[in-house]
């Protein structure tokens, strides 16, 4: 039997808040470990081939996840999509072979060996399998067995890489390796649990015209997408290999730093997305509308309210921030981690008001407003990571986290438009309601950390980071329990929460 939404929720929230602990720590180790440059040159080559992986996937991961929600039965299904992701993966490491082969490595991957591009490429597909191991869980309503499986994965992963650490054994291959058996033991353990439950891949069950049956039905699906799962390919490695052009490992490095401090603040929020995601689809499947307005006004300004208290918190103490996860060597990257804080807040509606789109089948519309914002952004990459001889900014790290914060809040409030008109809400509402969510956190955590800044001076900068971090909670929680408005929320859910009266549905 499914677990119910309510159980479902609050299992994420909890597996999310011990993600973000155990995330802070390896991700505090790693950097200090590989150093800036050999932790911003495997950065570049996993996000590399990630687009790559990306771009084949072309949205049929979400088209997977919306099918399997409507039809959990369906086990063809799941063979199909399971050996789609493996020959994308094959075709990949080809092409890599090849490229290798007429000499084009240094141009496409500069200063990188093959053996960690080969490596790289295996990273991704592993990701992308992992992902659509993870939707099945949660398609199957099994989410709550689900996240402790994740949670066992980080404590697992969490003695590794201290393990690794005690050994002095912090290098790219050894990193590669580590998170080979992380994703391996989850997707192994995820599968066991399905099979337990009843859901199990038989691979006799599918033929050949079944296999082309899946193939029309996804390309159905993702054909509008090509062009903009295109776009988004160049785009992302333009970025990261441009950024690689033209500064090197280094800043690539404070880039990727920042890029993970933002990562950990999106957690709570991007392990929602697939449980709304669902109930999107249930709803539109159910065609009622009523309820998917219902769904959208409850939990997204929530989620982007909860964001954006961890976010403007991190912003505010960037450096601090930046000592703590990457150590000296990091001091670099403070202002692209104090500009990429801000990223998980907008990603946020991004993620969620995406679901929408795809649930409700406007996959055109979501496809040309992507374009569109991507069309803007190459010219603006190039502007703010050239050099001054090359009439660029020459901003490097800093300059492409002011990009693509920018791009984000455009694209996300484009999407935001659209959604509301078609669910019938107030679209400025939702405008106001991120600007105040900003001015009232970020105006919160600079005011605790000039009040506090005298108290912690010459100690520990955790500690300092910690302290502040306790006052500004104890500060967000008066500021929320007065106006609940900003959580999108009511004086009589506040209460009935107190009460110990859950108020999701």
């Amino acid at each position: 039997m499914a677990d119910s939404f309510r159980k479902r929720y609050f299992f994420k929230v909890f597996s999310s808040v011990f993600s973000a602990a155990t995330s802070v720590v390896v991700q505090s180790i790693i950097p200090r470990g590989l150093g800036a440059l050999a932790y911003g040159n495997f950065n570049f080559l996993t996000d590399f081939f990630t687009q790559v992986l990306g771009f084949l996937n072309m949205g049929t991961s979400t088209a997977f996840y919306t099918k399997l929600s409507k039809r959990p039965d369906e086990s063809p299904l799941v063979l199909f999509y399971l050996s789609y992701i493996i020959l994308a993966t094959m075709l990949v490491l080809l092409g890599v072979w090849i490229a290798g082969g007429l000499g084009w490595s240094q141009k496409l991957w500069p200063g990188q060996g093959m053996e960690f591009v080969f490596m790289a490429v295996i990273f991704a597909g592993m990701m992308w399998l992992q992902s659509s191991t993870n939707d099945m869980i949660d398609a199957y309503g099994l989410t709550v067995k689900g996240e402790i499986v994740k949670i066992i994965q980080r404590v697992l992963g969490l003695g590794l890489i201290l393990l690794l650490f005690w050994k002095s054994c912090i290098y790219m291959r050894n990193i590669f390796i580590y998170q080979y058996v992380l994703m391996l033991t989850m997707i192994v353990l995820f599968f066991y649990l399905m099979r337990k439950n009843g859901f199990e891949v038989q691979p006799s069950r599918i033929k050949g015209k079944g296999a082309a049956a899946y193939g029309r039905e996804f390309y159905r699906y993702s054909q509008p997408l090509f062009l903009y799962a295109l776009g988004g390919l160049v785009v992302g490695i333009f970025d990261r290999w441009f950024l690689q052009w033209c500064n090197g490992g280094v800043q690539q490095g404070f880039y990727s730093l920042a890029f993970k401090i933002g990562a950990v603040c999106f957690l709570l929020s991007s392990s929602m997305t697939q449980l709304i995601t669902r109930e999107f689809s249930i709803a539109h499947h159910k065609q009622d509308y009523q309820l998917m307005a219902q769904l959208f006004r409850r939990h997204i300004p929530l989620l982007y309210a909860l964001t954006a208290i961890m976010c403007c918190f991190v912003a505010a103490n960037a450096d601090k921030a930046t000592l703590i996860m990457g150590g000296k060597e990091f001091k670099g990257a403070l202002l692209p981690v104090a500009i990429m804080a801000l990223y998980p807040m907008h990603q946020t509606y991004g993620q969620l008001s995406g679901a929408v789109f795809y649930a409700t089948d406007q996959v055109r519309l979501y496809r040309n407003i992507g374009l569109i914002v991507m069309f803007l952004e190459l010219p603006c990459t190039y502007f703010l990571l050239a050099s001054p001889v090359h009439f660029g900014l020459g901003l490097g790290a800093t300059g492409l986290a002011v990009k693509v914060v920018a791009a984000n809040i455009l694209s996300v409030n484009v999407l935001l438009y659209f959604n509301t008109k078609f669910l019938k809400l107030p679209f400025f509402w939702y405008v106001i309601h991120q600007l105040i969510n900003v001015i009232v956190f970020l105006g919160l955590a600079l005011f605790v950390r000039i009040c506090l800044d005298h108290l912690f001076l010459g100690k520990n900068v955790l500690f300092h980071f910690l302290g502040d971090g306790f006052v500004y909670l104890l500060m967000v929680a008066a500021v929320v329990y007065i106006a609940p408005g900003l959580l999108g929320l009511h004086r009589q859910d506040i209460l009935r929460f107190l009460n110990k009266k859950p108020v999701l549905p």
